[in-house]
């Protein structure tokens, strides 16, 4: 073969691999935003999908449970600190408060959406054994 040959053959080779490449990674390792999540609820098989899922949920939860937190210190200032602010309604204390409990319950859907998925990643695997 002469080097032309090879070069011609070389090109071909990486533009073949190049289109056909990003279809055997077609799911991500890590989620990202909710459009990932889409994608990867509608194609989740196999345990690592599954587990891929319940990491995002618990990420999310983390995430939650921060927010969750920085508002109960605010609504716990505020409720300290109520004659600063005169008579508003919603009161800073309540407006905090229930900034608080979203995120709580929030939190406590995506914990239980991540154990879901776990419990789902179990099943696949147990069921790729039998």
């Amino acid at each position: 073969m002469s080097v032309v040959k090879k070069m011609q053959f070389a090109m071909i080779l990486f533009a073949c691999l190049g289109c056909f490449s990003e279809p055997l990674s077609a799911a991500p390792e890590t989620i990202v935003n909710k459009k990932d999540l889409k994608v990867a609820l509608r194609t989740a098989k196999t345990s690592e999908d599954h587990q891929r899922i319940a990491n995002y949920y618990q990420e999310q939860a983390k995430k939650l449970e921060v927010n969750e937190k920085e508002e109960r210190d605010l609504a716990n200032y505020y409720l300290t600190h109520a004659r600063m602010y005169g008579k508003q309604y919603p009161t800073p204390y309540e407006n905090h408060k229930g900034r608080a409990d979203y995120y709580h319950q929030a939190r406590t859907q995506a914990l239980e959406k991540a154990d879901q998925q776990l419990k789902m990643a179990e099943s696949a695997l147990t069921s790729n054994l039998q």
